[in-house]
């Protein structure tokens, strides 16, 4: 799997997610994507923070999204720690 595949993965994880009563759009922030061996890390905002930077539009509590390359698995981080934390729980659960 390479990278764009898993990218249209998490996007369509983040509709599949998508509150149906208050929908959002997101969009994947390439930029700070954080590759590894095993795959990659992701992390999303909503669109139009990303185009407007208005913050009463940003998303408060979206963990980033871990895509293992081998499996095509996903794994939903959390926000309590920092990304680091959960990439080292995510590596020491492989």
């Amino acid at each position: 799997m390479n990278k764009q595949e898993a990218q249209s993965l998490v996007e369509a994880e983040l509709e599949r997610i998508k509150d149906k009563y208050n929908p959002i759009d997101c969009v994947v922030l390439a930029e700070e994507t954080i590759e590894r061996a095993w795959g990659w890390v992701f992390f999303y905002q909503s669109k139009a923070y990303f185009e407007t930077g208005d913050f009463r539009e940003m998303l408060g509590g979206n963990a980033p999204i871990i895509v293992n390359r081998n499996t095509g698995e996903l794994y939903h981080t959390g926000t309590a720690h920092d990304i680091d934390h959960y990439i080292k729980e995510y590596e020491a659960a492989l």
